[in-house]
């Protein structure tokens, strides 16, 4: 009885991760893309005192700096956001840069140096295949 236990416990230690894989996992590889533009944003939280009319009663305001960057691969732009409470974002991100990224379904993973994966959430994409650029 404890060894059937035992084996059953061990059997759904190992195939349970399988069981929630998905078959079209998204690739690890990172592909070539140019940095298109980018923006800065400095944002503060919250924008108007919550509560009552005594000034002592507002929370604290916090700041921090939101980044859109733009990105195209092939013929296809991604727009990301990027917040952090630094006024900072890597020298790598400036107009007609080529960098090293890896897409999933919302997010942006880019590979800097002296940076561990830098995340970029997915705002926006659109397509410029078959349109005339002049």
């Amino acid at each position: 009885m404890k060894t059937s236990l035992c084996l059953t416990v061990a059997a759904l230690v190992v195939l349970a991760p399988r069981l929630y894989a998905s078959p079209a996992q998204p690739s690890r590889a990172y592909i070539q893309g140019t940095v298109v533009q980018v923006q800065k944003y400095k944002v503060y939280s919250p924008d108007f005192p919550m509560g009552g009319n005594n000034p002592s009663d507002a929370p604290l305001t916090s700041r921090y700096y939101a980044y859109v960057v733009s990105i195209r691969i092939d013929c296809k732009t991604y727009v990301g956001r990027y917040e952090t409470p630094f006024n900072y974002l890597p020298s790598l991100f400036t107009p007609d840069q080529p960098i090293q990224l890896r897409l999933t379904k919302h997010v942006m993973y880019f590979n800097l140096p002296d940076h561990e994966d830098l995340r970029m959430a997915i705002v926006h994409r659109r397509s410029q295949c078959g349109q005339n650029r002049e």
